[in-house]
């Protein structure tokens, strides 16, 4: 019998509901394949962090069965502990495990996987932390693995979390919606503790993964292993160029357009000039409100997966095509 022993955490409001199924079917396979397994799903993520912050110490791995919220929540959970990650995508998004390569609505691939990461080295990665810093704010930090959006994109965010759509149209639909009435954001920046500048932006966005809003290759070369994030920057484009450019991120192809500025950064604190409330996003959650700073906590999250293997299969199947 296998001394292993696994949490598994569904979201259960994940793909109306979609994901809570899932995570009964990876729960039965990894009990088949001999791993003690312990249900910790809750009826809100406040009960199921409770239940796996208690058991945390005596689990191998923690498995979250969800989307990319679902994962955040299973990095704050596991971070700065031997305990692994597995990560079965089963929302909305999935976009931090499309970053990895990993299996989309396949339970039984998804398993077959995870017990395959079992066997192999531990995996570590980057987790960014977001700490609210505003005058009266309460003291608040959160971990999130692919991505920050602090500009347009966290506008188009507030609303697609809110829309009716379906899962395909739910992005494309409130970028139309935003464009109406949007014009750059003027913020304040201080990188890496420097001075502060001035940048009037469309587009923020602070990546780990690159890869947000439903597959938009957003930093087509970030990485989650380098201890580095990168901010990209779009400025200078009004309402019709930015609608040319959305379609250009689902390829990576629009990293070469002037308006673009991609630069590697550790931490980042930044507000906007004219004091209006906006809240960063990440990972397709509500964050703070600005002010805030976001910045790398390298190798913080030990990853259940064959990061290696996922990137030499992805490698070959670009190639095919």
């Amino acid at each position: 019998m296998s001394r292993l022993r696994v949490g598994l955490l569904s979201n259960p409001s994940a793909a109306q509901g979609a994901a809570h199924r899932v995570g009964r079917q990876v729960a039965h396979l990894l009990r088949l394949a001999g791993i003690s397994v312990v249900d910790l799903s809750g009826p809100s993520a406040h009960v199921a962090r409770a239940r796996a912050e208690e058991v945390r110490d005596s689990l191998t791995a923690l498995v979250v069965v969800g989307g990319d919220g679902t994962v955040s929540l299973g990095a704050e959970i596991v971070a700065d502990s031997p305990v692994r990650l597995g990560i079965v995508p089963a929302g909305s998004g999935n976009d931090f495990a499309r970053a990895l390569g990993l299996p989309i609505n396949d339970p039984e691939e998804s398993t077959r996987a995870l017990l395959h990461a079992l066997s192999r080295p531990v995996v570590t990665i980057d987790a960014i932390e977001i700490i609210a810093t505003g005058e009266h704010a309460l003291p608040h930090r959160s971990l999130a693995l692919g991505n920050v959006n602090l500009g347009f994109d966290a506008l188009v965010n507030a609303r697609a979390n809110s829309s009716r759509a379906g899962t395909t149209l739910r992005y494309p639909r409130a970028v139309m919606r935003e464009l109406r009435s949007f014009s750059p954001l003027p913020f304040w920046l201080e990188i890496d503790g420097g001075e502060r500048i001035e940048m009037d932006a469309t587009v923020l966005t602070l990546c780990s993964s690159g890869i947000y809003g439903g597959g938009m290759q957003m930093v087509p070369g970030a990485r989650i292993d380098d201890g580095m994030l990168e901010l990209l920057s779009v400025t200078g484009v009004g309402r019709t160029e930015l609608l040319r450019f959305f379609p250009r991120v689902f390829k990576g192809t629009h990293t070469d357009l002037d308006a673009v500025d991609i630069r590697p950064v550790r931490e980042l604190t930044l507000g906007l000039r004219d004091g209006r409330a906006l809240r960063a996003y990440a990972d397709g959650e509500a964050r703070s409100l600005l002010p805030i700073t976001a910045r790398v906590r390298p190798g913080a999250v030990r990853l259940l997966a064959d990061v290696a293997a996922l990137r030499a299969e992805r490698a070959v199947d670009g190639g095919a095509q």
